[in-house]
């Protein structure tokens, strides 16, 4: 994931419009690698370009304003509907009267997704039409350095010119501040991980995450952020509650003792994080003896030191996520579930176990969230691998066009969801993205 982030502004004379729209009047494109998100019919001229012409002063502010949201801030189930979401994420809300393309961007922390979606049928009265729909992915240092270096076009062509206009440089000049300063960068971060502008948040909700830094562990408190989003009091809360709870563990709870890996995987700096999951939850099996085999649930109780009950109890605990708190025992914790079903059980309590193999940071707190931050995705694919492994599933289903019956044995099998079968398929390319019916 080397992939260059293009940003080109090349100036244009202009003799209407404001005084602003005149001076930054360009020919604006925008590429990941040799894939341009701005390749464009111009319907009037029956011509087809790279580049959009409009206010490069414009877009520079709406980088400047949605800067920590864009850096920070996961696509959240309801992005597609969510005003406020893709008002931060989505360049087509950039303004002043001009036919920005819909590329969206959404931060897993560690990269960011660039997608460009062009309307299917672009609305009557618009001269252009944006023809490239595709994804890409390019890390959170690319989009820093080329989004820094757009600003500072701007800027230096206002300043040459004479502009008078203190809105875009404060704005930019507060951003870059902030993000020298650990505490305020800290607090922005927070802010956007709940789904709230620079300022917007409430400021208790922030007090709260920052205070339990210490006890719960401040890179889990941002998963938590990223899940709970505007209700991040509320289910942080109730994780409060169970780690101050004077019952060990509290109710619908479950003690154990997490393994270890004698093992060490080296690290690739450029593997995704599904990569190194995937590798690590290998490592993990072969380690402890599990070979291509199911694993059972008394094997993965005595793993984790607990009794094979904890897959079939029924009791849930007051959490909207399945999380392991710690213990002040070496390498002991309490495992709560916020699902009753074996498989969901089965699935999370891997997750967990793959997050404490990966990312130990001596915080109290291992949550199982929702969020598409890039820890969920390597907790995701950990416990894929781990529960079905891919090699062993293609022995088991012996077809290069599984059919729903095929996916259930394999599911079956394997003790998972069948969920769990079609996206190991999927993104191993043995079965198309569509059976998913992922949203684009």
């Amino acid at each position: 994931m080397n992939e260059e982030l293009k940003i080109e502004c090349r100036w244009l004379g202009r003799q209407t419009g404001s005084p602003l729209d005149r001076a930054f009047y360009a020919d604006i494109g925008l590429a990941v690698g040799n894939n341009w998100l701005t390749l464009l019919e111009d319907q009037e001229a029956s011509t087809v370009t790279n580049h959009l012409r409009g206010c490069a002063h414009r877009l520079a502010t709406w980088f400047a304003a949605n800067w920590w949201r864009l850096r920070w801030e996961p696509e959240t189930r309801s992005s597609q509907k969510d005003a406020d979401w893709r008002i931060a994420h989505s360049m087509a809300s950039a303004g002043g009267g001009y036919v920005w393309p819909n590329v969206i961007f959404a931060s897993d922390g560690d990269s960011l997704a660039v997608a460009s979606r062009p309307r299917m049928k672009p609305a009557p009265f618009e001269p252009i039409r944006y023809l490239n729909q595709m994804v890409a992915r390019i890390t959170a240092a690319e989009f820093e350095r080329k989004v820094d270096a757009f600003l500072e076009c701007v800027l230096s062509r206002m300043h040459s010119l004479g502009i008078e206009d203190d809105t875009l440089p404060e704005l930019w000049s507060e951003v870059l501040k902030e993000r020298r300063d650990p505490t305020a960068s800290q607090w922005r971060k927070l802010e956007a991980l709940c789904g709230y502008d620079p300022d917007d948040a409430p400021a208790e909700i922030l007090e709260l995450l920052i205070a339990d830094k210490a006890r719960l562990g401040g890179q889990a408190l941002e998963e938590v952020a990223a899940q709970g989003r505007h209700s991040t009091a509320e289910v942080l809360q109730s994780i409060l509650d169970l780690a101050s709870s004077k019952t060990t563990p509290a109710s619908g709870g479950f003690r154990g003792k997490m393994p270890k890996l004698t093992s060490l995987q080296k690290d690739d700096a450029n593997a995704r994080p599904w990569q190194r999951a995937a590798k690590l939850a290998q490592l993990a099996r072969k380690e402890w003896g599990l070979g291509k085999q199911p694993i059972t649930n008394s094997q993965l109780a005595d793993l984790l030191g607990t009794t094979p009950a904890v897959f079939s109890d029924r009791t849930k605990a007051a959490t909207p996520m399945p999380i392991v708190l710690r213990t002040e025992t070496d390498d002991g914790f309490d495992l709560y579930f916020d699902r009753s079903w074996s498989t969901s059980r089965r699935f999370a309590t891997s997750r967990l176990l793959g997050d404490h193999l990966c990312y130990f940071n001596g915080g109290r707190l291992i949550p199982a969230t929702d969020a598409k931050t890039s820890r969920q995705q390597f907790q995701r694919a950990f416990a894929q691998e781990f529960l079905c492994p891919f090699d062993a599933l293609l022995e088991k289903i012996q077809t290069d066009q599984p059919d729903d019956e095929d996916i259930a044995e394999a599911a079956a099998h394997f003790d998972v969801s069948t969920w769990v079968v079609e996206t190991t398929l999927v993104n191993k390319g043995e079965l198309d993205r569509e059976a998913l019916n992922w949203v684009a």
